[in-house]
């Protein structure tokens, strides 16, 4: 089969809802050693994830119905993973805070705004906060997470720049869409990638036309049918093996 390279969506977009609940600023609460509670993104209510002998569950519709690895698993997984990280980091201190204005690693801890720790500069005397994986840029995390959002719902990145125009009257070029898109994505897969998904014994391919560059080339998904995992996706010039 003549494969032809594309760039792909991380396997499980569950992963990507996941990460985006944390991102927001709606991070897990934990009750007991394996409860957890997590706000639901669409309703005024909470959903609870557990863990039993290593298996993960959450009272949610979408785990409940459909046995999978739901968003609030994913982001309670992720929320362990990142605190733990962060434990670890606090006690080695092997990497010294970098000042984000003049690149000075001399910086001190300076009180507190809100839940995040303000740092202050000695060679430049200003304070900042460390954001992580989104210090380099200048939207909300929120505005970033609603863009991943929309573009794994399937709306295109000139109609993802319209709707921040009209509704958050942000000017954001379609080409900057992509680029969070593309950083977001490999830094999800990268932890996807850890996981060893839950597969039933069925899988099933679907094949379909599609255009590129202007020719017509078939693209092929593989997706487990009990848990809905997408397990390959690929193009080829030719609809043989």
């Amino acid at each position: 089969m003549d494969v032809v390279p594309m760039l792909e969506k991380p396997k499980d977009e569950r992963a990507i809802r996941g990460y985006a609940i944390l991102a927001k600023g709606d991070e897990p609460k934990q009750l007991k050693e394996n409860v957890f509670r997590i706000p639901s993104q669409n309703f005024k209510k909470y959903y609870y994830v557990t863990n039993r002998n290593g298996e993960w569950h959450c009272t949610c519709p979408d785990h409940k119905y459909r046995k999978v690895a739901c968003k609030h698993i994913y982001a309670v997984r992720f929320w362990i993973a990142l605190k733990q990280k962060l434990e670890k980091q606090e006690i080695e201190e092997t990497e010294p805070i970098v000042c984000k204005f003049c690149g000075s690693p001399d910086a001190i801890k300076y009180g507190k705004n809100g839940k995040k720790q303000v740092y202050k500069c000695k060679n430049c005397n200003r304070k900042f906060v460390n954001n992580g994986d989104f210090l380099k840029l200048k939207y909300d995390p929120r505005i970033i997470t609603l863009t991943l959002d929309l573009y794994f719902k399937g709306v295109s990145l000139r109609k993802i720049s319209d709707h921040l125009k009209r509704f958050y009257n942000l000017r954001v070029h379609y080409t900057t869409i992509y680029r969070w898109i593309e950083k977001y994505i490999q830094i999800l897969d990268e932890y996807v990638n850890t996981l060893k998904p839950e597969l039933s014994d069925s899988w099933h391919a679907d094949e379909m036309m599609i255009k590129v560059d202007g020719d017509w080339r078939w693209l092929w998904n593989v997706m487990d049918e009990g848990t809905r995992f997408q397990l390959a996706s690929v193009i080829s010039r030719e609809r043989k093996n």
